[in-house]
């Protein structure tokens, strides 16, 4: 069951994903420009960011937060989709602090720029405007389906409690960039 209060975050689409083989009990596709009030609404859910990272893809980058709580089981993954042309995503670092780190990373090896960000520059790798090692050739990249199959073929047709069906039709329907 997908509890009431994620109908709060105002994902595009809810994922619900089998537990056991994932570890996760949800994915949510989520606006960039909602992405720092979905990260405040899972903090104050009593979840913390355990990780994040980006997916160059043909359609642009995927970034995807993984949380997980301190006393219930579940993980929940937000997925945020930015544009090739516009590679910026709110930074949510103020929310959590780890998350300089991994906005950092995610910097240097794509290229992501995480707008407010603190303190971003190079964390790993010289700060002498060398292309991003993770950034594909077209040729190289794959379809985000293809890459991330669990949360993107799955049928977003359940709403949370509370939420609208028609913001969840599938799990490419209201994918803004």
């Amino acid at each position: 069951m997908i509890p009431a209060w994620i109908a709060t975050v105002g994902a595009d689409c809810v994922t619900p994903l089998d537990h056991a083989r994932t570890g996760q009990i949800l994915s949510l596709l989520v606006d960039r420009s909602r992405i720092v009030d979905a990260c405040r609404i899972m903090w104050e859910q009593g979840y913390h960011l355990e990780t994040l990272a980006a997916c160059d893809v043909q359609e642009g980058f995927v970034v995807r937060y993984h949380f997980d709580h301190w006393t219930e089981p579940g993980r929940i993954t937000l997925r945020v989709n930015a544009p090739r042309e516009d590679a910026s995503i709110p930074t949510i670092s103020e929310i959590f602090s780890g998350a300089d780190w991994h906005e950092r990373e995610c910097h240097d090896f794509h290229g992501l720029v995480f707008t407010g960000h603190p303190n971003l520059h190079a964390l790993l790798l010289p700060d002498d405007g060398t292309p991003p090692p993770l950034v594909k050739g077209d040729n190289a990249r794959k379809s985000r389906t293809d890459v991330l199959p669990l949360e993107y073929l799955v049928d977003c047709g359940i709403p949370a409690e509370g939420q609208d069906n028609a913001n969840n039709a599938s799990g490419d329907a209201g994918a803004k960039g």
